[in-house]
Order: C-alpha cells, then structure tokens, then sequence
C-alpha cells in the first residue's frame, strides 16, 4: 500500500467517491488523505508561502507571509526581500522533503501583481517540478 497524506487544507468528511473533488482525495475514517505525493508536496509549499510568521503555535517562524507585500510598494528592494523569504523558508519549513534549486519573483507593473517561479526537486526522485503563483 503507498503512502497516505492528509490533504491540505484539512477536510472532514463522508467516505466519498476518489473520482470527486479534491483531486486524488479520498475520505478515510472522515478524513480527507490522498495517495498523491506530488499534490500533497505542492499543498505543503501552498501552505509555507501563504502562512505568516508566527502564524503557527510552537513554529514562530513557519511560512513566509506572501500577503505582506500586498502593502507594500513593488519596487527591486520588495522583490528581492519577496524573493529571499520565500527561498529561505521553503528550505528551513520544507527539510528532507524537497530540494529548491531556484525562486524568480517578476513583477508587472500594469496590473500590480508578482509572479512567483519556484523549481524544486523531491528528494525521493530527484525530478524536476515547477510552481507558478500569481499575486
């Protein structure tokens, strides 16, 4: 039998047909797990990008808060602290898990988002895998 994982964000839940949604997901003992390593993987990096600092009892510095540059101005100074942050935390809060090998953060001016380009590596395959995030 693979590995479970439970799904993120956290579901409860009736036993459910594995063809619904979520994704992979199936609801185990009112649990929502999944057998799928890659979505639970990426789940996990959701959760680092968008959970504060702080955010977490007993891991003050879990997550990298990707909604405080919503208040800040987007010049070179605030993308390369964007930048910095998320590939530290992705490599502090992601361990044994995954290798990041690069973070790019573009912005566009016109319409005052990021853009956010992260390649990483599973450790137990060593593939290449890429995530793209629009803020």
């Amino acid at each position: 039998m693979e590995n479970r994982f439970l799904v993120s964000p956290f579901k409860f839940g009736a036993e459910r047909n594995p063809n619904t949604d979520p994704p992979a997901a199936i609801f185990q003992n009112g649990l929502a797990v999944t057998d799928a390593a890659d979505l639970h993987l990426r789940d996990k990096i959701m959760a680092i990008l968008f959970t504060a600092p702080g955010e977490r009892v007993n891991q003050p510095r879990f997550g990298v808060g990707l909604t405080r540059p919503d208040f800040e101005g987007l010049n070179e100074l605030t993308v390369a602290a964007v930048e910095f942050r998320i590939t530290e935390g992705l490599r502090r809060d992601l361990g044994g898990e995954a290798n990041v090998t690069n973070v790019e953060v573009e912005t566009e001016d016109e319409a005052g988002r990021l853009l956010i380009r992260i390649s990483y590596l599973r450790r137990s395959d060593r593939e290449p895998r890429n995530l793209e995030v629009i803020l």
